[in-house]
């Protein structure tokens, strides 16, 4: 992937094209189009989970059964619902601040390696942040990107882009996304993965 500094990945056009070098897939538009035909399914298997982790589920759910939610709304859902599936802390993959200022958002950054941010006032739709943005080592690299889904297509960019390691509390949501969303590599499952990939299929 190559040593790039931040300085050089404050261009998603930049993002796109070296993810696109790199794997010879258009990154949104791949991402999207993978998420959207894998939503019915996903959503099916994960109706199905009881438990804490079914009750963590729910207000997930509640979105992706919704027929008037939004597409936007709906890939937010199944994202931070397949963290949960997983294992994983939705909290990790996209963290949420409510009426706070910019330099506060700055300050907590500081606790984490990198991710994605949202920004949202008190009452806010749900959905329609203030600020979706991307950080780095504290440096927030990327903001008003529109959607937290794109934003979780761009992040994998900017992995890609910057040679990173996944971050250790996502490592099978990125798995996954990778090797059954976007089929990249996808011979070797850890057996949690391989075990929703077989659901998804089985629900085909």
């Amino acid at each position: 992937m190559g040593n790039r500094t931040l300085l050089t990945i404050l261009h998603i056009d930049e993002i796109h094209a070296e993810f696109q070098r790199i794997t010879t897939i258009p990154l949104e538009t791949a991402f999207m189009a993978q998420l959207d035909s894998h939503l019915p399914q996903l959503t099916s298997v994960f109706q199905k989970k009881g438990g804490v982790v079914g009750q963590k589920l729910a207000k997930h759910l509640a979105i992706l059964q919704k027929a008037t939610s939004d597409v936007n709304l709906k890939r937010e859902a199944i994202l931070k619902a397949l963290c949960i599936h997983l294992g994983e802390d939705d909290g990790h993959l996209i963290r949420e601040y409510m009426d706070i200022e910019g330099d506060d958002v700055t300050r907590d950054l500081q606790k984490s390696t990198m991710g994605i941010y949202v920004i949202n006032k008190e009452g806010g739709e749900p959905g329609h942040y203030d600020d979706v943005g991307i950080f780095v080592e504290g440096l927030i690299i990327l903001d008003n990107i529109g959607s937290v889904s794109r934003a979780c297509a761009i992040m994998l960019g900017v992995i890609y882009t910057l040679n990173m390691a996944y971050p250790k509390e996502l490592r099978y949501y990125y798995e996954f996304i990778q090797k059954v969303l976007l089929q990249m590599d996808g011979e070797r499952l850890s057996p949690k993965v391989l075990g929703l990939k077989n659901k998804i299929h089985a629900g085909l």
